[in-house]
């Protein structure tokens, strides 16, 4: 599935619910921490013990296998099966803000809550549940968690203070209110720091290339063929400033890097001009030199792929291009980052790149890749589990395994999601044998970073779930690689096994031998000895990696960010930068592209409405440049619109 056969994704959408293999929901503190409500029988444990209570689709329209609006009846305003409709997209971002509110509330309440006076709360605030208030005194800032005085305070500790005797607040809680800050969707009429509205800022696609000569000549004929540049002067065209106001991309690139990396390396790409908005790459670095194959297409290298699906790469002719295109032995030698971004994280194509061969069962690549033999690790006692009813993103029990990668360092957690539809299914009847509804694997790549997939029932390797959601996406569904990461943008996120107590206090009755029960108490281990592996894989591994590569720890996941603000609708600016003109220069010369695009005078277009008109906006507006599209090139994108 590439990026425009997606559905029209508008992303006003919520960020918490979304394809987290061991989560509970983006930035819960685990799979133990939602309240029970209603009782469900599609699964409960054995008949002497107290029966599950599980939330209902009536009780919250987000949990996994709920009716999405893709298949919902507009007219009847609900969705199959009778299940609650799907929260309206404004729903949504009130719910993810709530969620964030409620993170504050339930931690720093008791000094800061809306039952204290300003006198009697510390410092005079006693609106810490006010989400509001508190951009506006200063205390939160749209877009930037990181500045933001509350996630600064409980990073360090100091909210809840030490003498106060109340826990430090979770990394999860913490990534719950940073994601909300850092998502462009809940923000659209905040500028991003640093923006630099007013100043006449644009680098043109001639500059682009002549930059990228000079770089070029500078570097060994050997290596030449290997190098290539990544540009966010798009984002720089389109009044976004050098300093600052660039981070996030910045952010976003490196962790891209690395994150479709297969090299036991961290590296970071090389800035090539002075306003750090252009970089360079040598494809050796993440083994991207090797040939790959997506969905039966071959590729001579991982960047030919991308540049494949990368609805705006367009081979430019002139001197300059000319020059760089022999140099570096590619049609398409700069991307942008953004651009490339949007279509190498998700999908066949992300798969791909970081070695995973959709043609083979999860189970396959588990065994002949990762080295893991899962059947004798569980023989063994080597695998632990945890087993929880109470998950938020699935309304069956959901099971989450974790095993060594055997053939180099690293871990592998997989979670496990039952059939609604298989009456009775539940790991409490029988904790080591169960037929999952679909299957969800995080595991270690070669440098620390964390590779994502998602299998079906029959253990087929897909590229998005119908059990999980991500509500970012327009039609709920969680896509790899990019719903993964959103969730998981701090690490793992431990699940509070309620299996092992359960089954031991009623192994009669469900018909364990001694054998079994001393198998059960060594795989099903106690919350806090799972706990305690969640961290240490965690920071052992992602975590130190970030450190490496100088990306944030906390706060929202700065691919993810850039994802959804490149997906949503376009303004003037937006258009502007991914054609390379100022938005006054595009301002005048919308009359000479197709009417559509005149809607960007006064509002916004949907980003897939720009990507069809791009190629010929760009051979339209082109014509004055040095370099320029390639007339073959121009006259197909034409002659298309003309069809």
């Amino acid at each position: 599935m590439t990026a425009r056969q997606r559905t029209n994704r508008s992303l006003a959408m919520l960020g918490l619910g979304c394809s987290a293999a061991l989560a509970l929901g983006c930035g819960s503190d685990g799979d133990s921490s939602s309240t029970d409500t209603q009782s469900s029988a599609a699964s409960s444990p054995p008949t002497d013990v107290t029966p599950v209570q599980r939330e209902t689709c009536a009780d919250n329209p987000l949990l996994a296998e709920c009716a999405s609006p893709a298949v919902s009846d507009p007219a009847a305003g609900s969705n199959a099966a009778g299940a609650a409709p799907a929260p309206a997209r404004s729903d949504a971002a009130e719910l993810a803000k709530a969620a964030a509110e409620n993170v504050l509330a339930a931690n720093c309440g008791q000094c800061h809550g809306p039952a204290l006076t300003p006198q009697q709360a510390q410092a005079g605030m006693n609106y810490i549940n006010d989400v509001d208030q508190l951009v506006s005194t200063g205390k939160i800032l749209p877009l930037n968690s990181a500045g933001s005085r509350i996630i600064q305070r409980m990073v360090r500790g100091e909210m809840p203070p030490l003498g106060s005797g109340l826990p430090r607040v979770t990394e999860a809680d913490i990534n719950t209110v940073a994601q909300y800050i850092d998502n462009p969707v809940f923000w659209p009429a905040q500028a991003p720091a640093g923006d630099c509205e007013g100043q006449d800022q644009l680098t043109d696609f001639d500059q682009l290339f002549k930059t990228v000569n000079r770089d070029l000549r500078t570097a060994d004929s050997e290596d030449q063929p290997f190098l290539r540049y990544i540009s966010l002067t798009n984002r720089y065209t389109a009044g976004v400033c050098a300093k600052g106001g660039l981070d996030k991309d910045r952010q976003a690139l490196t962790k891209m890097l690395n994150m479709l990396s297969i090299d036991a390396t961290i590296e970071t790409a090389v800035a090539v001009d002075k306003d750090d908005t252009l970089y360079r790459i040598d494809l050796r670095d993440f083994q991207w030199d090797r040939a790959i194959s997506v969905d039966g297409r071959n590729f001579t290298d991982v960047w030919e792929a991308i540049a494949a699906n990368d609805p705006y790469a367009v081979k430019f002719v002139g001197d300059d291009a000319d020059d760089v295109e022999r140099d570096s032995a590619t049609d398409f030698p700069i991307l942008f980052a953004d651009q490339m971004l949007d279509v190498a994280t998700i999908g066949n194509l992300y798969y791909a790149i970081i070695g995973v061969d959709v043609n083979q069962p999860l189970s396959t690549f588990i065994s002949n890749e990762l080295g893991v033999d899962l059947q004798g690790n569980l023989d063994d006692e080597d695998s632990i589990r945890a087993g929880t009813t109470r998950s938020r993103i699935s309304r069956q029990d959901r099971l989450v395994e974790r095993d060594d990668i055997e053939v180099r360092g690293g871990a592998l957690w997989q979670s496990f999601d039952f059939d609604a539809d298989v009456a009775n299914e539940s790991i409490f009847e029988d904790p080591f044998g169960f037929a999952a509804g679909g299957t969800e694997a995080i595991f270690t790549l070669p440098n620390g970073m964390l590779g994502f997939i998602i299998a079906d029932a029959n253990d087929n390797i897909v590229e998005d779930s119908d059990i999980l959601l991500d509500t970012n996406q327009n039609d709920f569904r969680a896509v790899t690689s990019v719903s993964c990461s959103n969730c998981h943008a701090a690490g793992l996120i431990p699940v509070v096994d309620e299996v092992g107590a359960a089954d031991l206090a009623n192994a009669r009755s469900i018909g364990l031998d001694r054998d079994e029960v001393e198998a059960l108490k060594a795989i099903y281990v106690s919350p806090q000895a799972f706990a305690k592996q969640v961290e240490e894989d965690s920071q052992g591994f992602y975590q130190r990696a970030l450190q490496i590569a100088d990306l944030p720890t906390t706060g929202g996941d700065p691919v993810s960010n850039v994802f959804l603000r490149f997906d949503a609708d376009l303004t003037l600016k937006d258009a502007a930068g991914d054609l390379g003109l100022t938005p006054d220069e595009l301002g005048r010369n919308l009359q000479l592209l197709d009417p559509v695009l005149s809607v960007l005078r006064q509002g916004t277009l949907d980003r897939d409405d720009f990507t069809a008109l791009f190629v010929a906006s760009l051979c339209t507006l082109s014509s004055p440049l040095e370099n320029q599209p390639d007339p073959a090139v121009c006259d197909a994108a034409l002659a298309a619109l003309d069809d």
